[in-house]
C-alpha cells in the first residue's frame, strides 16, 4: 500500500477512515476520508496516480474532490481546526463508495486530455453534507459537488458509456475483473467454447452470491436465482417454506441438504452463549441456520417470508475459480444489496420456476454494460436446456414438472403387490407391460433409446437419445452393452490385397463409440457382424441365444482372416470401442437394462427387425465436420427402423409423426403457447427438436472435438 504511505497526516489532528481492498496483485483500491479541525489539503504531487487494469482505476480525483469538500465546508461554516467533531460512518456501504469510485474513471483517451487541463465542478451547495461523501453518491443534477464528466466514462466493454447502469439511485453494479470477495456475485458466462447445455444446467446463467471466500483454502456460494415451487416441512412452527436450489452440493435433490436462509433482517443474538443469529454477507443481508430461521418464528421476531430458503451451494477449491474466470466461464460483479434483495422479493412473488431466473441475470449483466451479450445469446440452445432443467427439477410434478419424480419413483418401486393392484386399471397394464417388455431383455437382445417427444437422455447421457444398444452381457450385478450407431472421429485403417490383382487397397472402417466405459485387455475392440454367410462359415460366435437374425461377435483375427479369405469384406463389421453399464441392486430402480426397459428408457426391437437396423448401420461413416448431420441421421433412421414393428397400430410412438410438424398454437406471446407440453416453455421450439439438438451438440462435442459445430 505504498501509495497510502503518501498521506502525511497529523494523527494528533486527524481521524481517517481507510477501506483497503487489493484487487489485483498489481492494482489496489485504497479509499482515503479525512475529517477533522484544519483539514491539511493533500499536496497535488501525493495524490495517487492514475493506474487501470481491466477498468479498475486509482482515484486522483477522489483526493481533490475530498480536498475540496472539506475545506468547503469548513471554510464556509466559519469553524476552528480544534473544535470538530469526529464523523461516523459506520453504517456507510463501503462497497457503494468504492462503486462510485469506480464509475467515475474516465476512459484512458478522456484522462489523458485530463492530464492538461483541469476538470471543471460545480459548487457544493448542501449544507447537510458534512463529510463530502453525499457529493461522490450525488446525481449530477442535486447541486453538489460532482466532476462534470464522471458520467462519461467508458468500461471498454460493447460500447458502454459507463461502469454504473443504474435501475435507480441507489441501485449500481458493475465488472469487478477477477476480484474474489465475500458479497460479490458471480454470473454465469457465455463466451467459453463449451458451455453448460449439456452438463450441469443450473449453472447456465446463473447468479451466485460468494458467502466465503479464502485464496488458500475454499469458495463458497449459493446460486439467487433458481425459484422452485417444492416446500420445504417445518417441524417446529408447523408451516411450509418454499425452497430455492442454492447449489449442486448438498442440494435441493440431496437426501440430506444443506440448507441456507438468507435474509435482511436485524435479529437479536441466540443461544447461552449470546452468538449473533446471522453471518453478515454484505450490508443489509445476511444468512443464517434453518434451524436458527425455525427458531426466530417460534420467537415471534420473524416470519417465515422474512428468509429465502436455498438448498445446496456450489463450491471451488483453491485456485479452481479463478482458472474459470480465465476461461471466461464467469463474470464477477460488484452489485448493492438493494438490488439483489429486489430481485429476491420480485422471483417469490411472480416468479413461475420454468424461466429458471434467467431475468436476474439479463438484469444484472445489462447493469455491468453487457447488453450486447444478452441480445446474442437470448434464447440459444443453453437458454432452452436451462428451462428444461428447470421444469424437470423446480417445478413440483403436480405443476406439470418432474420435481421429486426420482423419489417418487423409488417408493412406488417399495409398494408390494396386493397395494400395486389398487391402482387404476390404465396405469396397472401399463406397469405390466412394461415388466413382460423388461423380461424379454436377455444378453444378445438389440434396444433402442425411449422414442418419446421428451426424451429421459435430454438433460444428461445425451448420447443415448436415438441410440441402439447390444446386450452382450448381463449378471446378477450388472448389465452391460454398447452403442452402435454412434460412429467416432477416428477410423480402422485396414489394408486389403485383391487376390486377382495383387493390388493393396486401404480402406478406413469407422470406429464407433459403445459407451464411456473401456474395455482392458488385449481384445479392447468389440467386433460384430450380421452376415448369413459368416455364421455359416462360423466366423465368431453368436451374442447370447443362438438366431438367425441374431449378432455375431468375433475377434479381430478372425475378422481379417474372413477378409483374406474373400468370405467378406472390411464393410460387413462394425467395430466399437467402449462400453455402457447398468448396475443391478436390490429394491429401487437399479436393477440393469431390465430396469430401464420397465420404465420406458429403452424399448426392446424385433429380433426380425435386427437385420433391417444394421443394414441402416453399415451405411455410416467416420465423422467429420462436413458430414456431422448426415452421420446423425442415418443413425436416426437405423433407430427409427428398430421401432418399426414395435409401433405398429400406434401411430403416437412413430418419430416422424406429423404431430412434430404441426403449427405452433397462438400463446401469450407470438411464437409460442404456454401451456403447450410438446414447447420449451415460452418458446417455440419442439422438445423433440430441443433433443435432437443436444445429441447433435453431444457428438460434435465428444465426438468431433468441436463443440462450436452443436445446436
Amino acid at each position: 500500500m505504498a501509495a497510502l504511505d503518501r498521506y502525511r497526516v497529523n494523527q494528533k489532528k486527524h481521524r481517517h477512515i481507510v477501506i483497503a481492498r487489493m484487487l489485483q496483485s498489481t492494482v489496489a483500491l485504497a479509499v482515503l476520508t479525512s475529517w477533522a479541525t484544519g483539514f491539511v489539503p493533500v499536496p497535488q504531487k501525493n495524490v495517487v496516480t492514475k493506474t487501470r487494469t481491466e477498468g479498475m482505476t486509482s482515484f486522483v480525483r477522489l483526493g481533490r474532490l475530498i480536498a475540496k469538500t472539506s475545506r468547503g465546508h469548513l471554510a464556509a461554516r466559519g469553524e476552528d481546526d480544534e473544535d470538530e467533531d469526529d464523523i461516523d460512518l459506520s453504517d456507510q456501504d463501503w462497497r457503494a463508495f468504492r462503486a462510485k469510485l469506480v464509475m467515475t474513471e474516465p476512459t484512458t483517451s478522456e484522462n489523458s486530455a485530463s492530464s492538461t487541463e483541469p476538470s471543471s465542478t460545480t459548487t457544493l451547495q448542501d449544507e447537510d453534507d458534512l463529510d463530502g461523501i453525499g457529493s461522490v453518491f450525488a446525481s449530477p443534477t442535486s447541486g453538489v459537488s460532482v466532476e462534470e464528466d464522471v458520467i462519461e466514462g467508458g468500461t471498454g466493454m460493447e460500447g458502454s458509456t459507463s461502469f454504473l447502469t443504474p435501475l435507480d439511485p441507489s441501485q449500481w453494479a458493475y465488472d469487478s475483473g477477477n476480484v474474489i470477495e465475500q458479497g460479490a456475485v458471480i454470473l454465469g458466462g457465455v463466451e467459453q467454447e463449451f458451455g453448460f447445455g449439456l452438463r450441469q444446467q443450473y449453472f447456465h446463467k446463473a447468479a451466485i452470491l460468494v458467502l466465503d471466500h479464502d485464496d488458500s483454502t475454499f469458495t463458497k456460494g449459493i446460486i439467487l436465482n433458481r425459484p422452485s415451487d417444492r416446500m420445504l416441512a417445518d417441524d417446529v412452527n408447523e408451516v411450509l417454506w418454499r425452497v430455492w436450489c442454492g447449489g449442486d452440493v448438498q442440494g435441493i435433490n440431496s437426501p440430506n441438504p444443506e440448507i441456507v436462509c438468507l435474509h435482511s433482517l436485524n435479529l437479536p443474538l441466540m443461544g447461552e452463549d449470546a452468538a449473533p443469529a446471522s453471518v453478515q454477507v454484505m450490508k443489509d443481508i445476511q444468512w443464517t441456520t434453518f434451524d436458527n430461521a425455525k427458531d426466530l418464528v417460534k420467537m415471534g421476531v420473524a416470519k417465515p417470508t422474512d428468509f429465502w430458503v436455498f438448498c445446496g451451494y456450489a463450491g471451488w477449491g483453491p485456485g479452481q475459480l479463478m482458472g474459470e474466470l480465465d476461461r471466461k466461464s464467469w463474470y464477477m460483479v460488484a452489485t448493492d444489496s438493494q438490488t439483489l434483495l429486489k430481485e429476491l422479493a420480485r422471483q417469490s412473488s411472480s416468479a413461475d420456476p420454468r424461466d429458471a431466473g434467467l431475468d436476474t441475470w439479463e438484469l444484472l449483466m445489462n447493469m455491468i454494460g453487457r447488453g450486447e451479450t444478452v441480445e446474442e445469446c437470448s434464447g440459444d440452445f443453453d437458454d432452452l436446456m436451462l428451462k428444461e432443467w428447470a421444469r424437470e427439477h423446480l417445478l413440483s410434478i403436480e405443476a406439470g414438472g418432474g420435481a421429486m419424480r426420482s423419489q417418487q419413483d423409488a417408493a412406488l418401486e417399495e409398494v408390494d403387490s396386493m397395494k400395486q393392484t389398487s391402482l387404476p386399471i390404465d396405469r396397472l397394464l401399463k406397469r405390466v407391460s412394461a415388466a413382460v417388455k423388461a423380461n424379454d431383455v436377455t444378453v444378445g437382445s438389440l434396444v433402442r433409446a425411449s422414442s418419446a417427444d421428451r426424451s429421459p437422455f435430454l438433460l444428461q447421457k445425451q448420447e443415448f437419445h436415438k441410440s441402439l444398444v447390444l446386450i452382450i452381457s448381463d449378471d446378477e450385478n450388472l448389465t452391460v452393452g454398447c452403442i452402435l450407431n454412434r460412429p467416432a472421429s477416428k477410423g480402422l485403417t485396414l489394408e486389403q490385397i485383391d487376390k486377382k490383382t495383387l493390388e493393396k487397397k486401404t480402406l478406413t472402417m469407422p470406429l464407433r463409440f459403445g459407451g464411456e466405459y473401456a474395455v482392458k485387455g488385449k481384445e479392447n475392440l468389440l467386433w460384430l457382424h450380421c452376415n448369413p454367410d459368416l455364421r455359416e462359415a462360423n466366423v465368431g460366435s453368436e451374442v447370447g441365444v443362438a438366431s438367425k437374425d441374431n449378432i455375431w461377435k468375433c475377434t479381430q483375427d478372425e475378422a481379417l482372416g474372413a477378409v483374406s479369405n474373400g468370405l467378406a469384406t472390411p464393410s460387413d463389421f462394425l467395430v466399437v470401442s467402449g462400453v455402457c453399464v447398468w448396475t443391478k441392486g436390490e429394491g429401487g430402480t437399479a436393477r440393469g437394462i431390465q430396469g430401464e426397459v420397465q420404465k420406458g428408457s429403452f424399448e426392446v426391437i424385433a429380433s426380425d427387425s435386427v437385420p433391417s437396423v444394421w443394414d441402416c448401420l453399415l451405411k455410416q461413416e467416420v465423422v467429420t465436420p462436413l458430414n456431422l448431420l448426415k452421420t446423425i441421421r442415418t443413425g436416426n433412421q437405423a433407430w427409427e427402423v428398430g421401432g418399426t414393428s414395435n409401433n405398429q397400430g400406434d401411430p403416437s410412438q412413430d418419430s416422424s409423426k406429423a404431430a412434430q410438424d404441426m403449427t405452433v398454437l397462438d400463446g401469450i406471446g407470438e411464437g409460442y403457447d404456454e401451456e403447450d407440453d410438446s414447447l420449451v416453455f415460452k418458446s417455440d421450439k419442439k422438445i423433440s427438436s430441443l433433443c435432437d439438438d443436444a445429441l447433435q451438440t453431444w457428438v460434435a462435442t465428444f465426438l468431433l472435438g468441436s463443440p462450436g459445430l452443436g445446436a
